[in-house]
């Protein structure tokens, strides 16, 4: 939490600070209470001001800022202002809320950088792209907010399709519209440099081509860290068990889910995973108004609003977002919860200052970049090494 003055940069007053009490913050995971911010709400333009008032950014995990009936939900990276009148997001993180990005340890962390003006426009513009993350790597900045309908560049169908596989990184709910209002029209186009992988979005692409007339497509480049790779590196049948022991043996961690506000998740977790790792409660512990509104509320939407939510810490803990949710979730029968998975690592909170090599990993264990840098489209990259099975020595 942050105050700013915009010409002295004191800590606010204690009548205004008093005024602000109201305004809840708390870092925690998301639950039921809580619906996510809309992405197209108008979130707030300072234009490099910075009013006195209260400041909030968050690093990791999610904040909530709640004032009257309006409640504000901050993502990794994301910051939000409150003032006596008003609450509300914030587009651009005021530079003194973005300090630890210019910090030697961040700058460390981050692979090199480059813009779309150093692109051929004449070459194939995803084919550089490709060669520049996985031979230096190099990534594009600065990196554009989807959501608010930014992209990277305008790309042709025919030049996307080559590099069409059928790997993923996450699973949309098949109980929304993949062209739902709220899911911005561009295309996401993620890399990994530990695997050596370029993946379309296979979801969105053939939908987007439509939409867009068959002409030019906007498409975001994802960077991923060096050690994330997509959910479909495990196989179909992925487990929460799998990943939890390649996060803490080998520090591989997913790619983020795209958009969970709409039901997108990276698996479907069974219910017998939820009873064996977390320590749900029993039925009658749960407040009995609680219970019916957890189960009209899934009744109704499904997991089509929010999925699961499951943080993992480095050394081995386990949490999910809401207990009470997944017993009664269980209790009504339903047996695949999808399933986010949050990856808390040493460094997590200088993640949001770009892609790069966390702390303590060197990437994906057992992959390398082949000589030369990135293959070429026409010829499919080798299949990465299976997950390791720790020896019982």
């Amino acid at each position: 939490m942050h105050s700013s003055n915009k010409s002295s940069r004191k800590v606010i007053g204690k009548p205004l600070l008093r005024a602000l009490l109201p305004t809840l913050i708390a870092s925690a995971l998301a639950s039921t209470s809580v619906q996510a911010q809309d992405p197209a709400s108008d979130c707030e333009d300072m234009q490099g001001k910075t009013p006195p008032g209260l400041y909030a950014t968050t690093d990791q995990g999610r904040t909530f800022l709640i004032k009257g009936d309006k409640t504000v939900e901050l993502a990794p990276g994301e910051a939000a202002y409150a003032n006596e009148q008003q609450l509300n997001c914030i587009k651009k993180i005021p530079d003194f809320l973005d300090w630890p990005c210019a910090t030697d340890a961040a700058q460390s962390r981050k692979f090199a950088t480059y813009s779309t003006a150093a692109l051929d426009p004449n070459s194939n513009v995803i084919t550089q792209v490709v060669q520049r993350y996985f031979e230096i790597p190099e990534v594009i900045e600065p990196i554009p907010n989807w959501l608010d309908g930014e992209y990277t560049v305008k790309l042709n169908f025919k030049d996307i399709v080559p590099y069409s596989s059928p790997e993923y990184w996450y699973q949309i709910n098949p109980d929304v519209d993949i062209m739902d209002e709220k899911r911005p029209r561009t295309l996401l186009i993620s890399l990994y440099v530990g695997i050596n992988k370029v993946v379309i979005d296979n979801h969105t692409v053939d939908a987007l081509n439509k939409f867009h007339g068959g002409k030019e497509i906007p498409v975001v480049f994802v960077f991923n860290d060096s050690n994330q790779v997509p959910v479909s590196y495990f196989g179909a049948n992925v487990s929460l068990e799998e990943i939890h022991k390649a996060f803490n043996e080998r520090h591989i961690k997913l790619a983020d889910v795209p958009m969970w506000q709409l039901g997108d998740s990276h698996f479907s977790a069974s219910a017998e995973e939820y009873e064996k790792f977390f320590d749900l409660p029993k039925t009658e512990d749960i407040d009995a108004l609680r219970q019916e509104a957890l189960a009209a509320n899934l009744e109704t939407y499904k997991f089509t609003r929010k999925p699961v939510f499951v943080t993992m810490l480095e050394g081995g803990k386990m949490y999910i977002d809401d207990p009470d949710r997944v017993r009664i979730a269980l209790n009504m029968g339903i047996t695949r919860l999808p399933t986010v998975i949050n990856f808390v690592e040493a460094d997590t909170e200088l993640a949001r200052c770009g892609p790069g090599t966390p702390v303590g990993s060197s990437g994906v264990s057992g992959a390398t970049t082949p000589i030369g840098g990135a293959l070429p489209p026409s010829v499919a990259p080798p299949p990465p090494p299976d997950p390791e099975v720790p020896s019982d020595s």
